[in-house]
């Protein structure tokens, strides 16, 4: 098990002797600025920011720039808990060029190129995974973005477009020759999207060829699946993607947060998403999140359901609130 590895001129350290390397996966409506920073103060070594359209970029779309909003970077920056990876798709590769000057600009000390998005619409639009239906096309990409940028550029993508068309051995062989730093590899087929089971023993494969730093990725549920997977893989770290949202204790390693711990962590994230997006958004988009946070807890079935339908921070806190008084009160007796 890797306790450090090189990503260009950064080191990243596992949090602790015997833990594998965790890094955060880049995830659509999820890895914004607060849920990443909360990740990498529980020991993500590296965070992906949300993937990002390059042409979206290019637009000044609005919810683009709000995404592009890298406050975190300084506090990575400053001091070195983790690195700032920004994702980005696209189907032209001068414009992913020109979207990757820009969030390099933005404070990006990574760039993180996505192969292996599997939704339609994605696909359709011959962006993500598509790109595993032509190698060289990729390759040209991964080349163009890492001559043009001079933070290190990694690539995330899949086994290959189906079982009878299986290419990430052919891909990682190029990966690091067109200018890639490390390859993350989801083990699932552009075809199985999300459904049946990733097989881990391509990424052993992959890591057996690879001369840069393979990081696995699909199943990882719990820190003993990643623990797992870097024992059986011998991947150089490990990036969690699903999991995350529900219990970002993962990146802390086997730690079982308590009830109160749990309290702590919703109040914090809805405090900083009420910054980043406003109480209104804020309050909504942080419904997921209290659905995730105490899912399968004892008896907590009652405070999910009143969570999923707050309106306000107030609100949220008054239900907080009233549901530490009342533990306190089992607690002591009461």
């Amino acid at each position: 098990m890797m306790n450090e590895i090189a990503i260009g001129p950064h080191r990243i350290t596992s949090l602790r002797p015997g833990m594998p390397i965790l890094t955060l996966a880049p995830m659509a409506g999820i890895s914004n600025w607060p849920f990443r920073l909360i990740c990498a103060k529980m020991g993500a070594r590296m965070v992906g920011v949300e993937f990002i359209n390059c042409n979206a970029i290019l637009h000044n779309n609005p919810k683009t720039l709000q995404m592009m909003n890298f406050c975190d970077a300084d506090i990575y920056q400053d001091t070195g808990i983790s690195l700032l990876a920004a994702q980005i798709y696209g189907n032209d590769i001068d414009r992913m060029v020109q979207g990757a000057l820009v969030l390099e600009e933005k404070g990006a000390q990574v760039l993180d190129i996505n192969f292996g998005c599997s939704v339609p619409k994605i696909l359709r639009s011959d962006s993500g995974a598509a790109f595993l239906k032509d190698i060289n096309r990729m390759m040209n990409a991964v080349s163009s973005v890492a001559t043009a940028v001079s933070i290190p550029v990694i690539i995330k993508t899949r086994l290959g477009w189906d079982n009878n068309n299986i290419s990430i051995l052919e891909v990682v062989k190029r990966a690091a020759d067109s200018g890639a730093h490390a390859v993350a590899v989801h083990a699932r087929t552009v075809a199985q999207k999300f459904n049946g089971n990733a097989d881990w023993s391509w990424i052993a494969r992959a890591v057996d060829i690879s001369p840069v730093p393979i990081f696995g990725n699909g199943d990882v549920f719990t820190f003993q699946d990643a623990k797992r997977m870097a024992s059986q893989t011998g991947c150089a770290g490990v990036m969690i993607a699903r999991a995350a949202r529900e219990n970002p204790y993962i990146f802390s390693g086997d730690l079982v947060p308590s009830f109160f711990e749990r309290i702590t962590l919703a109040r914090n994230h809805l405090d900083m998403m009420v910054d980043y997006k406003g109480e209104k958004v804020g309050v909504i988009e942080m419904r997921k999140f209290f659905a995730s946070y105490f899912k399968g807890f004892p008896n907590a079935s009652s405070l999910r359901s009143t969570l999923v339908q707050v309106e306000t921070v107030k609100h949220a806190h008054d239900i907080f609130d009233e549901w530490i008084t009342n533990l306190g009160r089992h607690l002591h007796g009461v």
